[in-house]
């Protein structure tokens, strides 16, 4: 698995989102007085709500790719979808990352499957 995405070469700033650079150099205009403490804080939460979004998309594609059929548990049987759920996860950073995920239920036992991730 990579980590990363650039490597020593690359310039910095041509890794930027645009939206995200220019949001950030608006609130630097807005607040030329902040300490780097004040500078990091404000990076540091753009950049958490980006990792939010971004996990949130990466995990929701997964999701859909996978559309295998499981067996059940409890009894081995097929299992059937059961409708989609709003499933609260929490990020390893405190955030809450929800994911629409599809719930499974076994027509023969009756067990309900909840995928995890």
């Amino acid at each position: 698995m990579r980590i990363g995405g650039m490597n020593e070469k690359q310039d910095p700033q041509q890794e930027q989102p645009d939206a995200l650079t220019r949001k950030m150099s608006r609130w630097r205009r807005e607040n030329p007085q902040a300490t780097l403490t004040e500078i990091e804080e404000a990076v540091e939460a753009e950049l958490a709500q980006l990792r939010k979004q971004l996990v949130e998309v990466m995990v929701q594609e997964e999701m859909v790719g996978n559309q295998e059929v499981p067996d059940c548990p409890q009894c081995g049987q097929k299992m059937v979808k059961n409708g989609r759920r709003r499933r609260k996860l929490k990020s390893k950073e405190g955030q809450t990352i929800q994911l629409d995920r599809q719930q499974w239920r076994c027509l023969s036992c009756g067990t309900t499957l909840f995928p995890p991730g």
